[in-house]
């Protein structure tokens, strides 16, 4: 299970096989070219093996949301696919309307994802870790450099909790974004479980480079990373329901003209399948970034809820 990779303007990323110059197409490519041990943080050093650390974790409740969402979207998919093969019978078009009619109650409806959960306030600062990283760094830095490092650092917390301000507003409009959200917001970055298990060149060259990542950073790629994949589930059920929209609408206004009113429309569910079978990729790649007994748990508690 991949679960992070800390990738800047420097890092060459050749090692993994990968060519892609910029930062977030290089990430979505590692996911896919990278096999790690369960929950491995994988942090790019230099062109030859990366150095490890252990992952963030979470309370199980805290996935129930994003669980939901999994099993609501693998549900659509399934009646999609049903959808599209109901097409190529003689079966009456009723029957595939009825099913249009399932996944859009399920993608196109509240399912309350995040019942039972303690609603979260907006932070007003980062993770104490977070902030730890940035006291080590000013106490490296020469007294000159100190107000500006403080400068610095003040920009960007206040930039951070603009932006979580704004996402709680986002979160109340959209309940995927919310679950997944939960989940990630209840992240522990606790520094003692990360240590890095590169070889012994490999830390000698970090340390004699000042290049060992601090907390901050690694917090700051990881969550990078989850949002990426979150935004892509967000991406794809949107157009999803942009599709069912179009569908239904061809359905009810008999193909779109007045002399076709009366006649029946065929339905064709490829696309929204495609869409749901993006959406559920992504997802599935970000459930891959948590520890597989835990998706498991929740994945059985879910399912009885059910």
């Amino acid at each position: 299970i991949f679960s992070m990779a800390l990738i800047s303007t420097s890092t060459d990323v050749s090692a993994f096989g990968i060519t892609t110059p910029d930062r977030r197409s290089a990430i979505r490519e590692l996911i896919t070219t990278t096999s790690s041990t369960a929950a491995a943080l994988i942090i790019c050093t230099t062109n030859q093996q990366p150095a490890l650390a252990v992952a963030p974790f979470a309370p199980i409740d805290a996935l129930l949301p994003a669980t939901r969402v999994k099993i609501t979207i693998d549900r659509s998919v399934d009646i999609a696919s049903n959808l599209v093969a109901e097409e190529n019978t003689n079966n009456n078009e009723s029957t595939r309307i009825e099913m249009l009619h399932n996944i859009e109650s399920l993608v196109s409806t509240p399912q309350n994802f995040n019942r039972d959960t303690t609603p979260l306030s907006v932070p007003q600062k980062p993770a104490q870790s977070y902030l730890d990283a940035y006291a080590q760094y000013r106490n490296r830095v020469t007294i000159l450099e100190k107000p500006g490092a403080m400068l610095v650092q003040n920009g960007e917390i206040n930039a951070w909790r603009d932006l979580k301000k704004e996402e709680k507003t986002r979160e109340d409009k959209d309940e995927i974004r919310a679950a997944l959200n939960y989940y990630t917001s209840n992240l522990n970055f606790s520094p003692d479980r990360f240590s890095l298990t590169g070889t012994k060149e490999e830390k000698s060259k970090l340390i004699r480079a000042d290049s060992v990542p601090d907390v901050r950073s690694v917090i700051a790629s990881d969550m990078g990373l989850r949002y990426l994949l979150r935004n892509d589930v967000l991406t794809a059920c949107d157009d999803a329901r942009a599709e069912l929209k179009y569908l239904v609408k061809l359905q009810e206004e008999g193909g779109g003209s007045k002399e076709k009113k009366d006649e029946e429309v065929k339905v064709d569910g490829k696309d929204l399948l495609e869409l749901l079978l993006g959406a559920q990729k992504a997802l599935g790649q970000w459930f891959d970034l948590i520890e597989e007994k835990d998706v498991l748990a929740a994945m059985d508690i879910v399912k009885r809820e059910m």
